[in-house]
């Protein structure tokens, strides 16, 4: 009985899992497209890079959307 209890209580935690990171990624296309309409906009002071100047990769950030979606991480 304790190996069923367990079991369910895993089963459990893995829902709660599936939907913390289902909600995670909703928040981060969100965030990614508030970005990119401020990046548009010219009176958002900063989100716009200086002219000549190169943006500066940020570790992680740029990762293949693919292999993340594929490997479950980066």
């Amino acid at each position: 009985m304790e190996h069923e209890e367990q079991a369910d209580r895993m089963h459990e935690d893995t829902e709660k899992m599936e939907q913390h990171s289902e909600q995670l990624g909703e928040r981060i296309e969100d965030i990614e497209s508030d970005w990119e309409r401020k990046e548009q906009d010219v009176s958002v002071p900063g989100a716009q890079p200086d002219p000549g100047e190169e943006e500066e990769s940020v570790p992680g950030v740029d990762v293949d959307e693919d292999v993340v979606s594929e490997e479950g991480g980066p």
